[in-house]
């Protein structure tokens, strides 16, 4: 089935035929007959009476006029009739016509056919896998889905039978670096880009192959294209780029299905981060080519901010502009909106310190937008990134609980805590040391305030100037519970060892106690 606009057209790049009076271009034409007096006629046939007197018979006329809408005839004779027609100056060769239009519609009806077998995939097949095997099948042909970053989603078994192109490692499948070269060297990756349709193309790095790409779109982004390899000196034929066009618009709906760019803004680099956030990258060498490929810079440090926000992620929050404000405000960093909050990774060659002067913009990026940030512990191992991610996003959980009210927490310092929520409530009680429950169990009977001195003690830097202040007691008070406390417990409280133990017995005592 096809439009009668796009028909006469096709018709007219083999025939000789100049058409005037042309209506409803929308139509839709399934089929061609030649006109006879014994025609029943339908709306969705386009009838032949080139060179005939068939249109004056009477009853054939009035079973035209019975329809509802008139048929689309096409004659080269001008008559005076109650219906409209689709005039051609001259028609040369009827059966010669009749055999162009006929091959036509058996070709829109294989690509209608081929379409419909693609498309059931989307609730049939098992991704784009699927998508690219069924592919193969029907153009003969090798054949690859990329996304913006070179990552290779799904390859052909054609494909990866060729002596170049597809890179693998533990990570998955990738463009080589030279292929990348290759796009960007010859601008077929700006073609890429601007058109709108498969197209063909003759590279000089590989004459022995032809190629045909076609980006793929997703909210008009371009989150990624198909690539068909074609042997030497083979032209793409109509079928090809058609059935191209139409596998990159399933592999958008496939991506979109399974959430993949769903918050993306179109940048190269966004799923190679969203991979690296995922822990899917176990070789260093590959982490650095990739970088190399999407024209970024490795650095020796990192460190990962979490933005997040309440808002949905189609808000105003999630746009373009703000992202590249982002990026800019922070030289070499990469961001990604990830499970609805942005992730911002700080790339450099010096080490991260996380100073108010490094903090600042970060903060008040966070304040304008309504947003929170937690930032993880710097770190030098970037093949450790996902356990970085997983303690930021968990301390960020962790403290908004705690403190609602505040914009920016740092891991550091909620180590203890992001420690403790590992552990299950009967672990982390026997860690809590067997001098705080003394002490407790003292209070409680003598009606003394030992635990609490200790806690103020340790929270004022074991200054007992300071803790007696906070306390509003003498120091000599201070020095006679600290002493009682000694010969309590039998220790000496100048033992920092111990002390440590004992503020972290009140910090897990404190988190239960939540």
């Amino acid at each position: 089935m096809i439009k009668l606009k796009e028909l006469l057209e096709k018709i007219s790049e083999t025939e000789n035929l100049t058409l005037t009076g042309i209506h409803s271009p929308d139509r839709m034409i399934n089929r061609v007959e030649f006109l006879t007096t014994d025609t029943v006629p339908d709306a969705e046939t386009l009838y032949l009476a080139a060179g005939r007197n068939t249109l004056k018979n009477r009853h054939l006329q009035e079973r035209i006029l019975e329809l509802k809408e008139p048929c689309l005839i096409l004659t080269d004779r001008e008559q005076e009739l109650p219906f409209p027609l689709l005039l051609a100056r001259e028609i040369r060769d009827a059966d010669q016509l009749f055999s162009t239009i006929l091959k036509r519609l058996r070709f829109e009806e294989q690509i209608q056919f081929e379409t419909n077998e693609l498309y059931h995939l989307l609730y049939a097949g098992k991704g784009l896998e699927d998508i690219v095997l069924c592919a193969q099948k029907l153009l003969g042909r090798p054949i690859s889905v990329l996304d913006a970053g070179y990552t290779m989603l799904a390859v052909s078994p054609m494909m990866r039978n060729l002596p170049f192109g597809v890179e693998s490692n533990d990570a998955g499948d990738f463009l080589s670096e030279q292929e990348v070269d290759s796009l960007r060297r010859l601008q077929i990756e700006q073609q890429i880009y601007q058109h709108t349709h498969a197209f063909f193309i003759q590279t000089e790095d590989h004459p022995d192959t032809n190629w045909i790409f076609c980006a793929i779109r997703i909210q008009h982004v371009m989150s990624g294209y198909v690539a068909v390899c074609l042997p030497d000196k083979t032209e793409a034929t109509e079928h090809e780029l058609r059935l191209t066009s139409v596998i990159s618009d399933i592999c958008a709906v496939e991506m979109q299905k399974h959430d993949f760019f769903a918050h993306q803004t179109g940048l190269q680099y966004e799923t190679f981060l969203t991979d690296l956030i995922e822990g899917r990258f176990t070789s260093l060498p590959m982490i650095e080519s990739r970088f190399k490929v999407l024209n970024r810079h490795l650095g020796k440090f990192f460190c990962l901010a979490i933005l997040y926000s309440n808002e949905p992620h189609n808000s105003e929050l999630f746009n373009e502009r703000q992202m590249a404000s982002l990026r800019n405000t922070y030289s070499g960093s990469m961001s990604v909106v990830y499970h609805n909050n942005i992730v911002l990774l700080l790339n450099q060659d010096t080490p991260v310190l996380l100073r108010p002067d490094l903090v600042r913009p970060l903060a008040q990026f966070a304040l304008q937008n309504h947003l929170k940030v937690c930032l993880s512990q710097p770190f030098a191992d970037i093949l450790k990134i996902n356990i970085f991610y997983e303690q930021a996003q968990h301390t960020l959980e962790l403290s908004d609980l705690n403190s609602p009210d505040q914009l920016i927490y740092f891991s550091t310092e909620a180590l203890p805590f992001y420690l403790f929520s590992k552990c299950s409530y009967d672990e982390l009680e026997t860690g809590i040391h067997h001098h705080i429950f003394q002490l407790q169990d003292y209070d409680r009977e003598y009606h003394t305030e030992f635990v609490a001195t200790l806690r103020a003690f340790l929270s004022h830097n074991r200054n007992m100037t300071q803790t007696a202040e906070y306390l509003h007691i003498h120091r000599s008070t201070l020095f006679y519970r600290m002493k009682k406390m000694e010969e309590l417990l039998e220790v000496s409280l100048s033992d920092s060892h111990l002390l440590f133990l004992y503020e972290l017995s009140l910090q897990i005592w404190d988190y239960l106690s939540r």
